[in-house]
């Protein structure tokens, strides 16, 4: 076996232990922990930073395996969190190869408006085929957004170290 070969496999190991260690925080305690009569989304956070500093390529499969997690979490969705991360995957590794610098601040505005997008795509069947009142919705949102904000520095550090980790000896 080659040394990429097993760079490779370590790469998928590491990535996939961390994703299940935030899916047991995302389901097992901070469903519990609840502020607000909301809980946060920390696996989103966690795409944004593999995209962040590993690419699309990374990005896109770490959000359809968050996204595949999460929709098994959440019952009531069927794809919305598997289409939603690995797009969200995709899109930011790929600004984050061609626009934006890899970076806290470019991390700090791409996971808000990735936990706003995916408040807001929550909400819309809530709101157009059940009749839900937009303003308790848009406050259920806002605070799930505001409470997942809550976790993006130690988020950042941990794609970070990720992305680090990573690049030594291979290939994006």
């Amino acid at each position: 076996m080659s040394d990429a070969t097993k760079t490779l496999i370590i790469r998928i190991i590491t990535h996939g232990v961390v994703l299940l260690v935030l899916y047991v925080l995302q389901t097992m305690v901070f469903s519990r922990l609840r502020l607000w009569n909301v809980a946060p989304l920390i696996l989103p956070l966690a795409v944004i930073g593999v995209a962040l500093f590993e690419g699309p390529s990374w990005g896109g499969g770490f959000g359809i395996a968050a996204g595949v997690l999460l929709d098994n979490a959440f019952s009531d969705n069927t794809v919305l969190f598997t289409i939603a991360l690995a797009a969200l995957g995709l899109g930011v590794g790929l600004a984050s190869e061609y626009l934006l610098s890899r970076g806290f601040p470019s991390y700090l505005l791409c996971s808000a408006a990735a936990l706003l997008l995916l408040a807001f795509l929550q909400m819309f069947s809530l709101l157009v085929f059940h009749g839900e009142s937009p303003l308790a919705l848009i406050r259920v949102g806002a605070l799930q957004s505001l409470y997942s904000m809550l976790f993006v520095l130690p988020i950042y550090y941990l794609g970070r170290r990720l992305g680090r980790g990573n690049q030594k000896g291979a290939t994006r």
